[in-house]
């Protein structure tokens, strides 16, 4: 009987620590003060647009920084919200540590396409949106200019980045892409000192299979350089003109 209720006791002071525990952890929780905010930028060694310093002085700035705060009064919904209003931000999100410290992780947004024209310069991300560029950082794509509206940029160009981004030989290949007044397109390459005639963006996939196989069958036996120019504006054949 005695070992029976010597359990009781023992189950009985385990569930009052338990109780006590789960109490005093809740209170310090509410009660306990912000040390830090620590920053993690999870694509840092390919994009460099924000830096974890910028983020704390960009909480510093809208006067959200939570240093300082009861950890209960810290809204992490609307720091998220803040930082992904940040037009080089794509995804953020904060989270509280039981030690007193807010973290959060910075996804940045991916350019695909920079534009030039007009005294303008910005890049198009991956989801075709405007970001502006970074006064430290220049993303390696492929560069439009001339006569290049927002629209064109965001829509028909965004697309052929796109493409370009997706084929492995293309997107080492195409350098800059040049837009004629009358809208037709000419494309730099990186290899070669020849100006590639594309015409209109329409059908530019196939244009670019005609692109190729002069590449394949041609230039790997003339040379790279023994032409000027490069037009396939044509439905049937490639034109090449030389130096």
């Amino acid at each position: 009987m005695r070992k029976e209720w010597g359990k009781i006791v023992a189950l009985v002071a385990i569930l009052g620590y338990m109780v006590f525990a789960v109490w005093m952890f809740t209170f310090r929780s509410t009660e306990q003060v912000c040390r830090s905010v620590f920053v993690e930028i999870r694509d840092s060694s390919m994009l460099r647009f924000i830096t974890e310093r910028e983020v704390i002085r960009l909480l510093e700035r809208e006067e959200m920084s939570p240093v300082g705060s009861t950890m209960k009064d810290v809204k992490l919904d609307k720091l998220e919200l803040m930082l992904k209003k940040q037009p080089r931000i794509k995804r953020a999100e904060c989270f509280k540590t039981p030690n007193g410290n807010v973290g959060i992780v910075i996804l940045q947004r991916e350019p695909v396409l920079r534009v030039i024209s007009g005294g303008r310069s910005y890049y198009v991300d991956s989801e075709g949106a405007v970001m502006p560029e970074s006064h430290g950082f220049t993303a390696y794509v492929p560069v439009a200019s001339g006569h290049v509206s927002e629209t064109l940029a965001k829509n028909e160009l965004y697309d052929f980045a796109m493409f370009l981004r997706k084929h492995k030989f293309w997107n080492a290949q195409v350098e800059q892409i040049y837009v004629e007044a009358n809208g037709e397109i000419e494309l730099v390459p990186r290899v070669g000192d020849q100006v590639i005639l594309l015409g209109s963006l329409e059908n530019y996939e196939y244009k670019l299979e005609k692109l190729l196989s002069v590449y394949k069958n041609g230039f790997s036996r003339t040379g790279w350089n023994k032409y000027r120019m490069v037009n396939l504006k044509f439905d049937n054949q490639v034109v090449c003109t030389k130096k």
